[in-house]
């Protein structure tokens, strides 16, 4: 609103300037002198320049706003030399306009407490110049009027403020629900696929005495955790490129009893995002060494810069997604809803007897 006062000062200012010089110039009359005539309008003329630029530079300021209504005072004191009696008599002059202007300004840049007294100084000089002080009675009304308007508008606007800034704060307060609900989750599935997956393995008797391959996964599972407290929060979107082969790579070894054949392709995505999807992919493989009955899997990649899609798939004995039981969240949390939350997708095909595919793939 501030901005927009601005120009509309500017406007008034300078077209006001141009205008009423014109029209001054062409109602003088042989009684009127060339000096007191030719001088006044210089001299608006250039303070209408200096206005312009001074508001665009810092804006309506009280300071440049109150020498604008001393410089159209003092125009308006002069006026019985500068127009013709005759119009100064039936308050058709181009003074009138011209002290209209600065009364608008005033009250648009300026708080009641100075505009008001701003415009009756005005209206008292434009009075006094036309040899009546009643003559300023029309800008008295001007004033009231516009002052209403102004404390109108300024009242919509602080409502319309307040709206947008609760609007705002309500936004802030989601979002950080938000993030930390995502928080949260991120640190469920991480959870899922290295404590609880290890407990689930010692339980079910995969180790029956002390084995390398246990203290190598526990190890893995302490260093995924540190990297989980120690991760910056920010948009992965944002994050840079980083290549996918390595880490899928990396997680294809870390299956002690499962042979994986990579098929990889030159594929770049958001460093966040890769991990999201590598630890997708690791949480598939897994599945697969632990409930899919054999010893082999097959991770293919196909993607570029910025996109991939990545299927692991199985000979094994598959399962029927359909009736996959509420209590297990590897597959929901943490391959389909890791991959969800990153802006990606997972899909599940699999039948009893015919091995399992899972694809994750990014963007969706």
């Amino acid at each position: 609103m501030h901005w927009l006062a601005g120009w509309y000062a500017i406007a008034l200012r300078l077209g006001g300037a141009v205008l009423f010089t014109a029209v001054a110039v062409l109602a003088a009359t042989e009684q009127t002198s060339g000096w007191w005539l030719g001088l006044p309008l210089a001299a608006l003329c250039l303070w209408s320049a200096f206005f312009g630029w001074r508001v665009r530079r810092s804006g309506l300021t009280p300071t440049v706003v109150l020498a604008d209504a001393a410089v159209i005072s003092a125009v308006a004191l002069a006026q019985q030399h500068m127009v013709p009696a005759v119009l100064i008599k039936d308050s058709t002059s181009w003074m009138l306009p011209l002290a209209c202007t600065s009364v608008y300004i005033l009250q648009l840049a300026l708080r009641p407490r100075l505009s008001l007294p701003g415009a009756a100084i005005v209206a008292i000089a434009y009075g006094t110049g036309a040899g009546n002080l009643a003559d300023g009675w029309l800008l008295v009304v001007e004033t009231v009027v516009v002052a209403g308007l102004v404390a109108v508008i300024r009242g919509g606007a602080r409502q319309a403020d307040a709206v947008v800034a609760a609007g705002l704060a309500t936004e802030r307060r989601i979002r950080a629900e938000e993030a930390r609900r995502a928080d949260e989750r991120e640190q469920h599935r991480q959870l899922h696929d290295t404590i609880l997956s290890t407990l689930t393995m010692v339980a079910a008797g995969a180790f029956a005495e002390p084995s390398p391959a246990l203290t190598a996964q526990a190890g893995r599972d302490l260093h995924v955790l540190t990297e989980l407290a120690s991760a910056p929060a920010g948009p992965l979107e944002l994050a840079p490129l980083t290549d996918l082969g390595p880490k899928l790579e990396r997680v294809a070894v870390s299956t002690d009893d499962l042979a994986v054949r990579l098929k990889l392709a030159p594929v770049t995505l958001p460093s966040g995002v890769a991990d999201q999807l590598v630890a997708s992919v690791g949480e598939a493989l897994r599945n697969v060494e632990r409930h899919a009955g054999t010893g082999q899997a097959e991770v293919i990649v196909t993607g570029g810069a910025g996109w991939a899609v990545v299927k692991v798939a199985d000979r094994g004995r598959g399962f029927d997604p359909a009736v996959t039981p509420p209590s297990r969240r590897g597959i929901r949390e943490s391959i389909s809803g890791r991959m969800l939350a990153v802006g990606g997708q997972a899909l599940i095909a699999s039948r009893p007897g015919e091995g399992t595919t899972v694809t994750v793939s990014w963007p969706a």
